[in-house]
């Protein structure tokens, strides 16, 4: 028993030379080397949670923007809309006036027209009730003096 107690001491000792020291140190590069993987993890963790919070920033961010560039686009839209409006307003107004106007000339040229007319049925009635020839100025003062006692402002208005 003492020769078995001896070799077990003496193996005990060549093991722990040998065989434990390595082992030993084995084990504690291994944990070493899992305690560094465990903080890497973490840092990576840590990494990934701000990149993750800058990503949902940047999405709250353009979403922002995207609401933004939709209202301006409405309110470009409406002020277009109106400037539409208000232009074909004003150009439907000017030919509502240009339409007068026209009507005003035309409407002048009528009177005009109607006067000269006028003007040669009373010379040929003044010159078949006097019988004689009267001058185309004697003409012309009876047609005014005659067309002056007409109003034809109020023909035209009458007219409208």
């Amino acid at each position: 028993m003492i020769w078995t107690l001896i070799t077990f001491v003496i193996l005990l000792l060549v093991l722990k030379k040998f065989a434990f020291g390595p082992i030993q140190n084995m084990i504690d590069k291994r944990r070493d080397a899992i305690a560094e993987s465990i903080k890497a993890a973490d840092e990576t963790r840590r990494e990934a949670e701000r990149l993750l919070a800058e990503y949902r920033e940047s999405i709250a961010n353009a979403k922002h923007e995207a609401e933004e560039i939709i209202e301006r686009a409405h309110k470009v839209g409406e002020t277009t809309k109106a400037d539409i409006v208000n232009e074909a307003r004003e150009q439907a107004q000017k030919e509502v006036d240009d339409a007068r106007d026209q009507i005003q000339r035309e409407t002048r040229k009528a009177i005009q027209e109607l006067k000269d007319q006028v003007a040669d049925l009373a010379i040929l009635a003044a010159g078949k009730v006097t019988s004689k020839a009267i001058t185309r100025e004697d003409h012309l003062r009876l047609v005014d003096e005659a067309l002056s006692e007409v109003d034809f402002d109020e023909l035209a208005a009458e007219g409208d």
